[in-house]
């Protein structure tokens, strides 16, 4: 049986590119350790989230292996990797430079794919051969990371990685800091006189339909959910424009649905983007720090059935462009904030026809 076939049989009902099947088939062992999916993304013209949702499903098949790699922030050298996230660690050491240093997930950890030796049987001198160029080229001072790589905060908000590895969560001892996500939180408004006026059950049902119309707004605008807190709903993104259309997406999806009994529900959402530290909240991936908070207060803030997002966000020259498409009027104030220290330059958005 041929790669090709292997990989239908594996992947029983999931449309796997044919560019992508083409550079398996005929891919040398070598081309097949440590694969570098942006990289191949713009070798074989297949979308990088295409790319990954396949390897991701070949790696649960046993094709692939997926690895963690840590490089080191002084040398950019790997002294370390792990198959799972549930392994990483906050803080790792490089021998090389005999120094230690702190791990950010979407900057020194990339995540590659490596064909299974049960699927493709790589020769012990490729890696052996790699690693020892690799060490001589960081004792020359001369090694680096690769220009675009796909970082793990790549892999971890994304939602095939979410529902086939989502039961990896750190060690509740552990976290991971993260440079720049977006969060969106949202919430119903009105949802405590809901619930009296109408009842738990029907309440209820109202609720879970709405948590629908988020979860695909969410996942279908590149972001993945991260939980749920009664009915509210909290959202991350790699960027903020994504953060912003699923937004809008989910205002207008409300719009244009009359809720049974209660007429139109309106929902209040916030976003903010900045840094974080990634956690293990009750067995399940989390975000901690400065930036949830804010996104929770700008979210609380909302007064109506509107949109509110923070400057860092408007800095985005994405969110700008999409603003400008939609004919979008921004209404800016400055707002002062329980638990923080200064004032938050806050923008209120209330889509209308784009």
């Amino acid at each position: 049986m041929n790669r090709t076939d292997r990989i239908r049989t594996a992947l029983p009902g999931f449309e796997v590119p044919a560019q992508l099947l083409q550079f398996i088939e005929t891919a040398s062992p070598e081309d097949l350790f440590r694969v570098n999916l942006v990289t191949l993304s713009t070798k074989i013209n297949v979308p990088l989230d295409t790319l990954l949702s396949a390897f991701l499903k070949m790696v649960e098949a046993g094709l692939f292996n997926l690895s963690w790699e840590y490089h080191c922030t002084h040398c950019n050298a790997i002294p370390d990797f792990k198959h799972s996230f549930s392994e990483l660690k906050a803080e790792s050491y490089c021998p090389l430079c005999d120094l230690g240093f702190r791990n950010t997930l979407d900057k020194n950890v990339e995540v590659t794919f490596t064909a299974h030796n049960s699927f493709v049987e790589i020769p012990s001198e490729i890696p052996e051969r790699i690693k020892a160029e690799a060490i001589a080229a960081v004792k020359e001072k001369r090694y680096q990371m690769p220009e675009h790589f796909l970082s793990g905060l790549q892999c971890l908000v994304n939602e095939t990685f979410h529902q086939l590895f989502g039961e990896q969560v750190l060690s509740s001892e552990e976290s991971l800091a993260v440079e720049t996500i977006t969060l969106l939180f949202t919430d119903i408004k009105g949802s405590t006189q809901m619930y009296s006026d109408l009842g738990d059950t029907k309440s209820y049902e109202i609720v879970r339909e709405h948590f629908k119309i988020l979860f695909q707004a969410i996942v279908q605008n590149g972001g993945v959910v991260v939980k749920t807190i009664g009915d509210a709903v909290m959202g991350s993104f790699l960027k903020p424009v994504n953060a912003i259309r699923a937004a809008v997406q989910v205002h207008d999806d409300f719009n244009k649905r009359e809720w049974t009994s209660i007429g139109y529900l309106q929902i209040k959402m916030g976003i903010h983007t900045g840094h974080a530290i990634v956690v293990n909240l009750n067995d399940t991936v989390d975000y901690f720090g400065n930036t949830v908070n804010l996104a929770a207060r700008v979210q609380a803030s909302v007064k109506n059935h509107d949109i509110r997002f923070t400057k860092r966000v408007l800095e985005d020259s994405e969110v700008v462009s999409y603003l400008k498409e939609r004919k979008a009027i921004l209404h800016k104030k400055f707002e002062m904030f329980k638990g923080i220290n200064d004032p938050v330059e806050v923008y209120r958005f209330t889509p209308g026809a784009p």
